[in-house]
Formats: structure tokens, sequence, C-alpha cells
């Protein structure tokens, strides 16, 4: 089958329950990703292949900036804050006001640390994406490798206007499916990758353009970065296969387990070009009354 757009694959359990696991989840595995995985919880930019995993992070932190061409000292909502590494770097290099945001309190915890030791201002709280509690709005609102997580993306950039002043920029950088995939290959490849990465649903990049269009955002650019970021999986599946970390999430249960396995249906699904992984940049028209 060719053509296919959007393919949502719902976790066994209703939104609310996602939710919780998702929480549950980073409660418990946070510590463990930042002494395994770096500060950041999202995919390296590898500029040569050569670089650190710790550097591609910070490189695709860099690369995004750029991208969105983030003005110094913006007021930024950073939608799934991880562990706060991206939040704090904004503030430190372009002396943005972040508000970060994410189901764990640990993640929480651990990035008001982080600000605390870098000594910049930013604010974190637990909040669901879905129900986003501001009074004001944004002049950016930073997105990477979470909306994924979210069980109705449609719903969410729907009303994602409401979150910039006019003008402001929506920057989404995360994990988009081919635009063309069999039923068999989905099932083979692009399934079992969600379900350890805890991904109810994955579309298209077309498909963010057009709800993004949907919602009175202008589509400023869209890129392809898949050969950028692919040796995350490379080297992740390196660090997977390590007997203590095998050892590790066999003591942490099923979910772990599932993570680790993810790794490898992630590196496959890149390798055979079902999963990309796309950057769009949107923007607020100045007119714009709401």
């Amino acid at each position: 089958m060719t053509g296919i757009q959007s393919h949502p694959m719902f976790l066994d359990s209703e939104p609310r329950e996602q939710k919780r696991a998702i929480a549950r989840f980073y409660d418990r595995l946070s510590p463990h990703f930042r002494r395994l995985w770096g500060p950041h919880l999202h995919d390296g930019y590898y500029r040569t292949g050569r670089e650190d995993r710790e550097l591609a992070q910070q490189q695709l932190v860099e690369f995004l900036a750029e991208r969105a061409r983030v003005p110094r000292g913006c007021t930024v909502l950073d939608i799934g804050c991880g562990m706060g590494a991206t939040s704090v770097w904004l503030a430190e290099h372009l002396g943005c006001r972040p508000t970060g945001i994410t189901l764990s309190q640990v993640q929480v915890d651990m990035a008001r640390e982080l600000a605390r030791e870098r000594r910049v201002d930013a604010d974190f709280r637990v909040m669901d994406a879905a129900h986003l509690d501001f009074a004001g709005t944004f002049d950016l609102v930073w997105m990477v490798g979470v909306l994924g997580h979210l069980p109705d993306q449609h719903a969410f950039l729907s009303e994602s206007g409401r979150l910039l002043r006019s003008g402001g920029r929506f920057l989404l950088a995360d994990w988009t499916l081919a635009d063309s995939v069999s039923p068999s290959d989905f099932a083979r490849f692009v399934e079992p990758t969600l379900r350890g990465m805890l991904m109810p649903q994955i579309v298209s990049a077309g498909e963010y353009v057009r709800w993004f269009e949907a919602a009175g955002l202008r589509t400023v650019e869209v890129v392809d970065i898949t050969n950028e970021t692919r040796p995350t999986w490379d080297k992740g599946l390196k660090i997977v296969q390590a007997p203590a970390v095998l050892r590790l999430a066999l003591q942490l249960g099923s979910d772990a387990v599932e993570l680790l396995a993810a790794v490898g249906h992630m590196r496959r699904a890149m390798r055979k070009g079902l999963i990309r992984y796309s950057v769009l940049v949107a923007q607020k028209p100045d007119s714009d009354p709401t």
C-alpha cells in the first residue's frame, strides 16, 4: 500500500492511563537515562559522525535554535522538557526565559537542580501538555521528541495557536512516518518501535503541515535530518546491548526491557526509510487577532 499519511497505533489503554504510564516510566528511569544517555533525552545531530553522544545532542539544540531563529531574550514554552538541559541551554546561550513542562515530578526536580547549578532563571512545572494552564502567550513553543507521546496530536496542534503571541513561532522536531509504508512493514518495524517508546501515534511530516495550517499557523520550513540523526541509534544499540544495561532493565521491569528492544526497532525502521526525523517551523501571523 502506498500514499499512507497517518498510522495511528494506540496503546492498549485509555489516554489517562497512558499518561500515568509515561509519568511512572520517566519518574523511575530518568536518573538512569541521565547516566547512560546524557543530559538531553533526544536524538543527536551528527555533523561528522565522530561526535560523542553529548556533543551531538547539544548540536541538535543548536541546529534547531538556528532553524527557529530564536530571538535573544524571548519567552519559551519547552513542552516535554525532560531533565531541563534544553531550557537551560536556551537560557545560558540566548538569554531566553524558558518555562519547561513534563509529566514527571522527578524530571522537574532534576531540571530545577540543573538550573540552580548553572545559575539560570528557568521555570519547571509538572503539567499535562493536553491541558496547558497558562494565562499568557509565548514567543516560541519548543517541542522536540514529545508530540508522539500525546494520544491526540491533532487536537493538540489545533489549539497550538493560542499559545503563541502574534508573530511567535512553533518549533517541532520529531520522528515522522515516511509517505509510503506498507501495512506489513508498519506492523513489523514501526509498531514495535512505537510500543517500546510509549508513542500512541506517528504521522507524516505532511500531516503536521496540514494540521498547523488548519490551526492558522504558517509553515515556514520543513527539514528532514534523518541522515544526521540516524547515528543516534547505532550508538544507542551499543549502549543497550551492554550486559550491565540489560541486567538493569530486567530489574526495572517490562517497560524498560521493551524500551531496549525499541532501540533496535528504531534503528531498523530508520535504516529502511520507514521512520524519518523531521523538523518543522510554523509561525503565527502578525495580523492574527487571537
